[in-house]
């Protein structure tokens, strides 16, 4: 099994994973993009010791660099061009390479990946479910090169099951088309979809231009984006529907899902637009991620929006 699960196995609970979970390795500096930019990088207390008692030029480097994050947490300044300082131009962390993976704080181990935990009431436990995010390239193409449905695998079989067995064990199953929703894209669902995101924190500048753009130009992206999507298939924007639903299955408590079911087809639509905007479908999808997915306040946002819809 993954390592990264190996972790965990102190706690006995059921662990849930994409297929393609296993398979996962970072592109590093054969990736258009890098996740070592614009949010803080927190450091854990055990990497914070560690770190202030570095020795040498790197240690004095570290914590010159080490500033207290706006939650009281010890964390990484970012560059004047938004990036982490030891990024090199490259792309690749200087800590890996001078030191190796065990080096790095927590989070920087650990990203992409990430574990919700669900509360299943028939185990009378919390299940885990594990993945990547949507804001890494290689996240995306796993993802897209998938073929037919979307799979998973447990801790107490490899026989892989489809997303409808989770949602019977969260009993999310009672509400029709929840795992397989329609997905045809209309002008009325796009127009809502965009006005619902404007409500979010951007992230950046680019942001804010790219929704008014598909705004100002919604007639004819929404026809670019009905073409796309034929040409993407059905198969591959339902694996992507059901891996953001995925993702968020931690909510099901706090919210209906039908309203978590509406928060992944708004993300399909709007990978769409984007994509029929640029013509880049895998950085169409990383992006709504890093905007929605990677800033917690936003998925509530939206969320709340839905709820009781």
């Amino acid at each position: 099994m993954y390592s990264v699960l190996i972790d965990f196995q102190g706690a006995i609970m059921l662990k849930i994973y994409p297929t393609f979970f296993p398979d996962f390795q970072c592109k590093a500096d054969r990736c258009r993009h890098t996740c070592c930019q614009k949010w803080e990088i927190d450091i854990n207390k055990d990497t914070e010791k560690k770190y202030r008692s570095t020795k040498g030029p790197l240690g004095k480097e570290l914590r010159e660099w080490m500033k207290t994050g706006e939650e009281g947490l010890p964390c990484f300044r970012m560059n004047e061009k938004g990036y982490c300082h030891f990024l090199t131009e490259k792309g690749l962390c200087r800590l890996v390479l001078e030191r190796g993976d065990d080096f790095l704080c927590q989070i920087c181990r650990d990203h992409p990946r990430f574990y919700k935990f669900p509360y299943d009431a028939d185990r009378g436990e919390e299940v885990m479910l594990c993945g990547t995010g949507l804001a890494c390239e290689k996240t995306v193409e796993q993802l897209l090169s998938e073929k037919g449905a979307l799979t998973f695998h447990s801790s107490e079989s490899d026989r892989p099951f489809h997303f409808d067995r989770i949602l019977a064990l969260l009993h999310l199953d009672e509400e029709p088309g929840l795992s397989a929703p329609d997905l045809s894209l209309s002008a009325h669902f796009a127009k809502e979809t965009i006005s619902r995101l404007e409500e979010t924190n951007p992230i950046d500048r680019e942001w804010t231009d790219s929704l008014s753009f598909i705004k100002s130009h919604m007639d004819a992206l929404v026809l670019r984006a009905r073409q796309l999507s034929e040409e993407t298939g059905l198969p591959c924007l339902t694996r992507l529907y059901q891996y953001i639903f995925y993702r968020q299955l931690d909510e099901c408590e706090a919210y209906n899902p039908l309203a978590m079911a509406r928060y992944a087809k708004e993300a399909v639509v709007f990978m769409l637009l984007e994509y029929a905007r640029t013509g880049d479908l895998i950085r169409s999808v990383t992006r709504w991620s890093e905007q929605i997915e990677y800033d917690t306040e936003n998925v509530y946002i939206l969320l709340d929006s839905m709820d009781g819809e």
